[in-house]
């Protein structure tokens, strides 16, 4: 029985594939739950199931073209602005290459590229076209984006074999949409400031000191802060990964940067977290000018950059200071130290050389260490779910400090 989505708007983008007719499902579920509905589809998808089909169970409004009869001509866009979630099922790998490419070239992928919202994706296609690697690049970059994605699952394909590349059945997308539109709002009165990625120490215009750090993590502790209704700041160093959207993003590049970034927010702030790898040292001396290399060894003078969470830690008040410790060897031990020196009040700590989640990986595999109580040791999962596992503790330390 569908639970309640009362007021919730979904916006559905139906490519063309066999997999349309179990909208008609997808459909019907969301109107029962007292969602919203319209329905965007391309013209191919239109030769599988008809618009009348949506709008005889239930969809508000069908959209199959930029020139539909009687529309205003800046629907195609205006939509976007109406949903709470815009599903793309079944997203064929024509949709889904266009999303990645950012390609507005009909009303569904125009309405895709306006829309700046949570998205599900849905994917179905042949097994060649799910393995191919031009698909596979595509939905990185998806998931690079913060998008959702739900299947596909392995079974009898319209090709007649069993393969992967069967769209999810509507119960499943529909347990995915209930998720995301009926996320916690646990935070929603609590700013908090994420710091991620690397910081990078130059010793002339064109070589620094950094570290392998992806930001992986703190951009998912950032995006799933703000799913849950926190006002977010993300303090990044230099990464490759597109920012969620909803929070405000502080570029920075050294530690000295960081800190200022930070202070200049620290007094409204409620929580930090920061998952940054500062660089603990950076060059004494920067040269204006390319040092030039000698046929003799160079020595580089290094001094120590500031030590930004134990500078919070002075004049911290009533906020919580959640760090990071990342370590090789004796990590229980080494986290503990730093969560006991740094007065912390939560150290997350991992070992980044375990296969499977090394730099750079989507998973993490974490211990977290709360001041006062002994250490949860997590297994293997995704970032973003250690991402809810570290603000559900948050959430709790928060409750304690009101006390």
């Amino acid at each position: 029985m569908p639970s309640n989505l009362k007021n919730k708007k979904v916006l559905i983008g139906i490519s063309g594939g066999i997999a349309a007719f179990k909208i008609c499902e997808l459909l019907r579920m969301l109107v029962k739950a007292g969602a919203s509905v319209r329905v965007v589809m391309t013209e191919s998808a239109s030769k599988f199931v008809t618009p009348l089909t949506f709008s005889a169970l239930g969809a508000e409004s069908v959209s199959t073209s930029m020139w539909d009869p009687g529309r205003d001509s800046l629907e195609h866009v205006s939509w976007a602005d109406w949903a709470d979630l815009f599903v793309i099922a079944p997203a064929t790998a024509n949709i889904i290459a266009k999303m990645a490419a950012g390609i507005a070239d009909e009303v569904l992928s125009t309405q895709l590229l306006a829309y700046d919202g949570p998205k599900l994706v849905a994917p179905a296609m042949n097994v060649k076209m799910w393995n191919n690697f031009a698909t596979k690049r595509n939905i990185k970059t998806l998931k690079e984006q913060g998008i959702e994605l739900v299947g596909p699952t392995k079974g009898h394909l319209a090709s007649l074999i069993e393969a992967e590349g069967r769209m999810a059945e509507p119960t499943e997308v529909y347990k995915s949409i209930e998720k995301i539109l009926q996320s916690k709002a646990d935070l929603e009165k609590y700013r908090i400031l994420v710091t991620a990625g690397p910081t990078v120490e130059p010793f002339d215009p064109v070589r620094f000191i950094s570290n392998r750090s992806s930001g992986k993590m703190g951009y998912a502790i950032a995006e799933i802060a703000k799913d849950r209704g926190a006002r977010v700041i993300l303090v990044s160093g230099p990464v490759a990964i597109t920012p969620p959207s909803g929070v405000e993003l502080v570029n920075i590049e050294t530690a000295d940067q960081m800190l200022k970034a930070i202070e200049a927010k620290y007094k409204y702030i409620d929580v930090v977290i920061m998952t940054a790898a500062v660089a603990d040292y950076k060059p004494k001396i920067y040269s204006r000018q390319k040092i030039k290399k000698t046929k003799s060894d160079q020595n580089m003078l290094m001094t120590k950059n500031p030590d930004i969470i134990s500078t919070l830690a002075k004049r911290r008040g009533r906020k919580i200071l959640v760090g990071f410790a990342l370590e090789t060897q004796n990590l229980k031990a080494a986290a503990q130290k730093k969560m006991l020196e740094k007065k912390l009040d939560m150290i997350v700590a991992n070992n980044p050389t375990l296969k499977g989640v090394e730099f750079g990986s989507d998973c993490n595999k974490a211990s977290i260490f709360v001041k006062g109580k002994r250490a949860t040791d997590l297994p293997t999962m995704t970032k973003s779910d250690l991402a809810g596992k570290i603000l559900d503790e948050v959430i709790k330390l928060l409750k304690r400090k009101k006390k």
